[in-house]
Parts: C-alpha cells; sequence; structure tokens
C-alpha cells in the first residue's frame, strides 16, 4: 500500500477533530495502529479510519475505554457491545430519573416562594394539594428524623411536609392554641418523581376540602395567635364555619435581618 492510500496523523487529527496526543494514546491503548512510511511519517490506513470512527461513536455514548478494548482487543465486538448497550441503558435512565427528580423539587421550591413572594400575609380561600399521607401520626420530636428515615431509603421522599395538627378555642377576644399530632405528606402530583412504592401498603390521601389558608413569617416552626386569629375572624366575615384543627407547615427558611426566619403556610378548613 502506497503512502497516497495512507493518511498522516496530522491529517487524521484535523478531519476528526482530536488531538494527536489522543491519537497517540489510543495507540498505546492498542485500539489503533499507525505506519511510519518510508519518510518518517506515521500514517493510518482506511481500515484504521474506519475502526477510529466506530471508537469515536461509541465514546460518544460514554463507553469506557476498557470496555472499547473488548470490544476491539478480544473478538467480543457483538456480545460485549449488547451487553455494554444494556448497561449504560441502565445508566442513563438512571441518570434520566435523578434529574427529573432534581426538576421537581427545583419546581416544588419555585412554586412555595412564588407564593410567599405573592400571597404573604393574605388570606385566601383555597382547596389544599391532594396528597398521600405517608405517616400519619407521630410528634414533633420524632417528624425530623422520620422525615430523614424515609429520605435517605427512598430517594425523592425528601420533597415530604411535615404538617402539625393543632386544635383552637376561643380565649376572651384571643385564642387559645394546642398542639395534636404531626403528619409526612406528599404531594399527589409528586408520586411520579419518588422510588418508593405506593402498592406495597394503602396510604390515605387527603380528601378534598375548602380551607382557608395563608403565608407568613415565624421564628419558630409553630402558628401563633397573631397568625391564626386573622383567619378565625375572616371565615366569619365570610359566613364560614371555621374547624376547630387548624395545619401548619414550613416552606422554607432563611434569614431576615439576621434572624433564622421560618416560612409558614397555615390551613385552616372551613365550612
Amino acid at each position: 500500500m502506497t503512502t497516497r492510500e495512507m493518511f498522516r496523523i496530522g491529517d487524521v487529527a484535523n478531519l476528526m477533530g482530536l488531538s494527536r496526543d489522543t491519537l497517540r494514546y489510543y495507540e498505546k491503548r492498542g485500539l489503533l495502529n499507525s505506519r511510519k512510511g518510508e519518510n518518517g511519517y506515521r500514517y493510518y490506513t482506511r481500515q484504521d479510519i474506519s475502526r477510529l470512527l466506530g471508537i469515536l461513536y461509541q465514546r460518544k455514548m460514554d463507553i469506557a475505554l476498557d470496555d472499547i478494548e473488548r470490544i476491539w482487543g478480544k473478538g467480543e465486538s457483538v456480545s460485549s457491545l449488547s451487553q455494554i448497550m444494556q448497561d449504560r441503558l441502565a445508566e442513563e435512565e438512571a441518570a434520566i430519573r435523578k434529574h427529573r427528580q432534581t426538576i421537581a423539587r427545583l419546581q416544588l421550591t419555585k412554586r412555595d416562594c412564588d407564593n410567599i413572594q405573592n400571597h404573604l400575609d393574605e388570606i385566601l380561600l383555597t382547596e389544599p394539594p391532594q396528597s398521600y399521607v405517608i405517616v400519619p401520626h407521630t410528634d414533633m420530636n420524632s417528624a425530623i428524623p422520620t422525615w430523614f428515615e424515609y429520605t435517605q431509603k427512598y430517594a425523592g421522599m425528601d420533597m415530604m411536609y411535615i404538617y402539625h395538627e393543632y386544635t383552637w378555642k376561643k380565649n376572651g377576644a384571643g385564642l387559645e392554641i394546642s398542639y395534636r399530632n404531626t403528619s409526612l405528606r406528599l404531594n399527589a402530583d409528586l408520586v411520579p418523581y419518588v422510588d418508593y412504592d405506593f402498592t406495597a401498603e394503602p396510604h390515605q390521601v387527603t380528601p378534598a376540602a375548602t380551607c382557608l389558608t395563608t403565608f407568613r413569617t415565624s421564628d419558630r416552626q409553630a402558628p401563633s395567635e397573631a397568625d391564626l386569629l386573622p383567619m378565625v375572624r375572616r371565615a366569619e366575615e365570610l359566613g364560614l364555619n371555621a374547624s376547630q384543627s387548624v395545619y401548619c407547615t414550613f416552606l422554607t427558611q432563611g434569614l431576615q435581618e439576621g434572624r433564622q426566619t421560618y416560612y409558614l403556610q397555615l390551613y385552616l378548613p372551613v365550612f
């Protein structure tokens, strides 16, 4: 074969958009072979270039060089390639799943932030999002350890909200508020994004209910009389009966004037 039918390393590097060092590295690993011409230059044949095209296509699928060596160096081309493709598909599908979970977290937090910015201290008539009650009964001290237990075991379950339930009654012109229960809930629209088997055991789904809701800032994760009293008065103004239970979750937290601040959302069922 004459040098007219062969290609110098520099020409191949330019043609393929590779560095000469990359081609030499492929040679070092036994994936390519070059030949020296009488003039001392390194040359590749058309067959070498065809092999290089196959290698580069496989690299675009993030096939590891060790696996490419199996394909090209041990005569296992089709059988090895099929198994490697299966493994890579599983890796990519897992990465896509993880990426979708990240997007779901971003969308959830963005929605909470928008509600806080647009409706802070307002009292709105709404229906809470339908949710699965993952843990129906726990207490304040156990809620966060339980939440971590689920999030470490099931990817995506860190999107659960912790709901604290309180009862209230009028006390003169004010209110007396008492803690009752804590539950962990996952919004129903997030079910596709969590690695949790909902068929393994039945979970209560929160019923549709009309509520008054408000977004408040607080230095603690519990509603105060100042948070709840305007909601009770608003229910009376609308001619609605307020439930004696109120539900509180914190959406996010941050610093406000140098102090740690919780952004709470309260739900007061009305009928």
